[in-house]
């Protein structure tokens, strides 16, 4: 996200207004955690709407290769 925001000269305070987010929320996502130590958790609304405002896809957002969330 970081790099997105960053290639359209856009401030973390700006991102998380248009997309309805508090900053500091936005910033946890940034970051890839919500608390130190534990891994953000957006739900699909919230990377929806960081998506649009950065004028990406999804698939661009999503980390590659896809994590094993089945814990396989």
């Amino acid at each position: 996200m970081q790099r997105f925001r960053t290639r359209k000269n856009l401030s973390q305070e700006r991102v998380a207004n248009d997309a309805g987010l508090s900053r500091n929320t936005y910033q946890k996502f940034e970051k890839g955690e919500s608390m130190p130590g534990t891994p953000a958790n957006p739900s699909l609304r919230n990377v929806m709407a960081i998506a649009q405002v950065l004028g990406v896809t999804l698939d661009e957002l999503v980390p590659t290769p896809w994590p094993d969330l089945q814990g396989r």
